[in-house]
């Protein structure tokens, strides 16, 4: 692909204003071959990849290409930062016949709604995470198809099978390529009712009623038929896998044997050493394929030294002008004392450094469980609003009005199914997307509460349902959705404890971490710092101390009691860290 300077230089003028982008991001933005982009904490990655999409579109439009381009998100909020980019540089939407979504809308448009429609022909599929009704439907089944199950006395037995079936898992046998029951409860009586119990579950998926597991079960018996491979392969010349590290296996590997081809170039763009979900392996990285892009804007030397030695293969890179505080070891004797001494640390080093104080980023003690957080501050709780702050606001609106507009399309004869179908896969939830995005930026304003009035009644019309006016109450519930984040944002200094899981992708001024109990962060560190040989620790708990300590921009705090701090560890440690000991008490005459 070759890319006019004009072009570059207009998206690199939209993104970075007057900076440039660095030597590994132009490396990227040029890179033009299947690769691994190995992409560290600050390194500019979602920037770099929007500037790649947007000068790549260009590119095609500019020579009436035919080739797609595919770019699968993690979030919807990846797409929205996407297309925004593409809005400023002139490029627009990702539109036909390119793609932009999740790795579930691909393959639920490209794969298990064609699937229904060849094999079953219908696609009122209904996708969520369970159906309260399933369990009902193989009751029913199981009465049907053994008599004697329908008996009162039996219904103990007819209700436990029915739970089996439930709880077991539907597999593609690869070696027959047909469907097949998994034991997944590891049930002794298993083979003898696995026909029937194989028969009622894939009779009820038939129905459309599918889990979010599905789309990658149907995905794999569709692609079975190399002529429906061959029309995406044919279709996409160009993918990129955004956060490859958080894509499920199962969808890795049905991307993997779609796209690896000689004819595809593929990209997966993350950072495995950021996996940190529990029972998902860390996705293998053949080094012979891997680009690094490496250089972060973050943090300086200070911190990036401790984090090669705690993730070698991070191998972060530092410009030389960028400066951190060296990190600091906060021992103490009681957990009573971790949490003032934190804030009395922030407070020294806002008087000692400039850009320290003057930075707008947060300040966050980070625990491991939430249990940990009633001992950094004695009694109390972990706050339960930090459950939905993984859910965007972007989607709680969006889910908002989708359930909105479905309600009134279904009071003109349509069904549930086919109404929920028709709107998840409406090119106009990208507008949609872009509308909510100013909401949450501005507010809803006059101007943008007539854009959102002219979106969904361009939508209502379109199924002959009645349109709205800015009276509607739909407007009232956008707008206490906003003001109650606007509200949330004003407590953010009084709840400062959270995971480390939910602050992964934050940028923070400082972090403390804590760390208790059997003190697994501890062991990693002294194992890290060769003050011992114990390599026995989970690779969750080393990528979680590794994501901890590249959230920060200037300063990273761990707390270590102060029976760990032997001799030994004194030795290791002391030459790059700031120790911060407790207070000896004087005796009193």
């Amino acid at each position: 692909m070759q890319i006019k300077d004009g072009d570059y230089k207009l998206v690199e003028k939209i993104l970075l204003g007057d900076g440039q982008f660095n030597s590994k991001q132009r490396e990227f933005i040029d890179l033009n071959e299947s690769k691994t982009i190995v992409a560290g904490p600050g390194a500019g990655k979602t920037t770099a990849l929007a500037a790649k999409i947007a000068l790549l579109l260009k590119n095609l439009s500019s020579s009436n290409s035919k080739e797609g381009v595919c770019i699968i998100t993690h979030t919807n909020v990846a797409v929205n930062e996407i297309n925004n980019v593409l809005n400023k540089a002139g490029v627009g939407n990702v539109n036909h016949p390119h793609f932009i979504g999740t790795i579930h809308e691909f393959f639920n448009r490209f794969c298990v709604i064609p699937f229904f429609k060849y094999k079953f022909k219908h696609n009122s599929l209904i996708i969520d995470k369970k159906h309260q009704s399933d369990f009902d439907y193989y009751i029913t089944f199981l009465g049907r198809n053994y008599p004697w199950m329908s008996k009162p006395q039996f219904n103990g037995v007819k209700n436990a099978i029915a739970e089996r079936i439930q709880d077991s898992e539907l597999i593609l046998d690869k070696e027959n390529n047909t469907v097949d029951l998994f034991n997944s409860t590891n049930w002794d009586k298993f083979e003898k009712y696995k026909v029937k119990m194989l028969e009622a579950k894939y009779s009820r998926k038939k129905q459309g009623f599918l889990t979010h597991e599905d789309t990658f079960l149907f995905s794999s018996i569709f692609l079975l038929e190399n002529r429906f491979k061959a029309v995406l392969r044919n279709r996409f010349k160009y993918v990129f896998l955004d956060e490859f590290q958080d894509t499920t296996p199962a969808g890795t590997e049905l991307l993997e044997k779609l796209f690896g081809t000689e004819d595809n170039i593929y990209q997966k763009v993350g950072d495995p050493y950021q996996t940190i979900t529990y029972n998902q392996p860390m996705p293998d990285i053949d080094e012979q394929q891997v680009f690094r892009l490496n250089i972060t804007n973050r943090f300086g030397n200070e911190i990036a030294e401790h984090l090669n030695i705690i993730m070698p293969d991070a191998n972060i890179q530092t410009y030389q002008w960028k400066r951190s505080i060296s990190p600091v070891i906060l021992l103490y004797k009681n957990e009573e004392e971790i949490y003032p001494e934190y804030k009395k640390i922030i407070k020294e080093y806002e008087k000692l450094d400039q850009t320290f104080n003057e930075s707008s980023k947060e300040d966050k003690v980070l625990v491991l469980t939430r249990a940990w957080s009633s001992i950094v501050k004695k009694g109390v709780p972990y706050s339960e609003k930090k459950q939905v702050k993984l859910k965007s606001v972007n989607y709680i609106l969006k889910s908002l009005i989708i359930d909105f507009i479905v309600k009134r399309i279904v009071l003109v004869e349509e069904s549930l199914s086919e109404a929920k179908l028709w709107i998840n896969n409406h090119h106009k939830l990208i507008q949609l997307n872009t509308i909510l995005i100013n909401v949450i930026k501005n507010g809803l304003t006059g101007t943008i509460k007539d854009e959102l009035k002219k979106l969904i009644n361009e939508l209502l019309q379109e199924k002959g349902a009645v349109s709205i006016n800015v009276r509607n109450n739909i407007f009232n519930q956008v707008e206490a959705i906003f003001f109650n984040r606007q509200a949330s944002k004003a407590e953010k200094n009084t709840d400062d404890i959270f995971t480390i899981h939910s602050v992964k992708g934050e940028t923070l001024r400082s972090a403390l971490v804590v760390d208790f109990d059997d003190k697994p962060l501890t062991n990693i560190l002294l194992h890290r710092y060769r003050v011992n040989d114990n390599e026995n620790y989970l690779y969750t708990h080393h990528n979680l101390i590794y994501v901890a300590m590249s959230r920060v921009t200037h300063l990273f705090v761990f707390a270590m009691h102060i029976d760990v701090w032997s001799h030994k560890v004194k030795e290791k440690l002391e030459t790059n860290w700031v120790i911060r000991e407790p207070e000896v008490e004087t005796a009193v005459n």
